[in-house]
């Protein structure tokens, strides 16, 4: 059985010969239509670059179906580079800027109208890339290459290219910082066990910052995958040609890596940012995932509360209200999902968190819409609740001061996750009801709608 690649010797001279099949093999007539797919595309497509690994046959050898370069050695992918741990970051960094430099200089890079990959390059023994001619890597690949954990396609591709392929420059730039997000961190910036979550992660722009993934990453550089990441192109860096100027400059003054107290913040702040992420992720994802199903149901509930309708039952807070009840009232209001009773509660903006409760009472009642139906997704996923509240208060003349303390718990990753949380409230009486005029403590965040961890 021959390796991944052998030496063949081809009318006195020696090439290397890489075979074609090796992750999955399909039929000997997809073979065959793979195999004139892939010599219509030597007529068709060539890079005239000697930064591009270019083949120029096809053979069949004892059984095995082989593409030959012209090459005399075999350079190994990048995702072969990983199998030894985590790359250096002054190496990555370098691989970045000769990848930017590299399909800068192709002048006929338009016609590839598709994803560049990470399996899309090699690496020689002094660390310099080529790039694999993209044409034949796309039709390969699948058989080629090892199946990589959690890449999709589209996990290269901005928003808008997701049901379009207008590869413009800007795409382009978006598609280098997903590779350069992974040769830095090791991981894609939308992980996702399924596409389904990768693209509520792409659409909501979801992921962390490099630097809380490798803390060895400087701020700038950190920033600079950052804004190659952005879903509006008018924050994405000007051009190609601006991404290798920077890192040109980043690494003549030695800011790629950072320094030791940057170093030492970046690993402090890691574990908040990535709870901060995972609770921002689930609330946001949550509403994204049911959304389209639920559109027509929410909208006749969100005319209904506008109109008034279900408003126009008594208030629930009232003046025979206790400072106590109110207390009671506003965390259940958040528990029970209930938008209208929540607003009575308080004379504070509640922002994103009156959205939240609002968004989960429309969730709730579309579950009851949807009890009988098919659908392959759970219906009975809870979306989010309070439980063991604990309730302390202090009066201070003709006002109260709470202490409260609960957990918050919502979904995540098909599992329920919980945070403590510990909010201070302020209750004073207004037009004669009491009413909380003032909130402090973790719910500002969920009022914010940071979600933080």
């Amino acid at each position: 059985m021959y390796n991944e690649y052998i030496e063949y010797d081809k009318d006195n001279k020696k090439l290397i010969a890489e075979k074609i099949f090796i992750n999955k093999k399909p039929r000997s007539r997809v073979m065959l239509d793979i195999v004139k797919d892939i010599k219509n595309n030597f007529k068709r497509c060539r890079f005239g670059s000697d930064k591009v690994l270019n083949f120029s046959k096809v053979e069949r050898i004892d059984g095995e179906y082989f593409l030959l370069a012209k090459e005399e050695n075999y350079y190994p992918s990048l995702i072969e580079n990983f199998s030894t741990g985590n790359i250096e970051t002054d190496k990555a960094a370098d691989w970045c800027l000769q990848i930017l430099q590299i399909w800068d200089s192709l002048n006929d890079k338009v016609e590839f109208s598709s994803e560049i990959k990470l399996n899309y390059f090699r690496v020689d023994h002094k660390d310099n890339i080529k790039l694999v001619d993209p044409h034949i890597n796309r039709i390969i690949e699948q058989y080629r290459y090892p199946d990589f954990e959690k890449e999709f396609d589209e996990i290269y591709r901005s928003p808008d290219l997701i049901s379009s392929q207008n590869w413009n420059e800007k795409a382009r730039i978006y598609n280098f910082g997903v590779i350069f997000y992974y040769l830095l961190t090791g991981q894609f910036p939308f992980q996702a066990d399924n596409k389904k979550d990768m693209y509520d992660k792409k659409m909501t722009g979801s992921f962390l910052k490099v630097r809380y993934l490798n803390s060895e990453i400087s701020i700038k550089f950190s920033d600079l995958i950052t804004k190659m990441l952005q879903s509006d192109q008018k924050k994405q860096p000007a051009s190609i040609v601006a991404i290798v100027n920077e890192i040109k400059h980043l690494k003549e003054q030695n800011l790629i890596k950072a320094l030791p107290q940057v170093r030492k913040q970046s690993l402090n702040k890691k574990e908040t940012q990535l709870k901060k992420s995972r609770l921002k992720e689930n609330i946001l994802f949550y509403f994204r995932h049911h959304w389209g199903k639920t559109l027509f149901f929410g909208i006749i509930i969100a005319a209904i509360l506008s109109v008034g309708l279900l408003g126009t039952n008594p208030p629930v807070i009232t003046e025979a209200t206790t400072p106590d009840q109110l207390i009671n009232y506003f965390y259940d209001s958040i528990d029970k999902k209930n938008p209208v009773i929540l607003t009575q509660t308080t004379s504070v903006n509640l922002k994103k968190l009156q959205t939240m409760v609002s968004e989960g009472h429309v969730m709730e009642t579309m579950r009851g819409a949807y009890q009988n139906t098919n659908d392959e997704e759970d219906i009975e996923e809870e979306v989010f609740g309070i439980k063991n509240l604990n309730i302390n208060s202090t009066t201070v003349s003709d006002y109260y001061q709470y202490e409260i303390s609960y957990i918050f718990y919502y979904p995540r990753e098909n599992k329920m996750q919980e945070k403590n949380m510990v909010d201070r409230l302020l209750v004073k009486k207004e037009d004669g009801k009491w009413q909380i005029t003032e909130i402090k403590g973790d719910i500002v965040d969920l009022i914010e709608g940071n979600f933080e961890g």
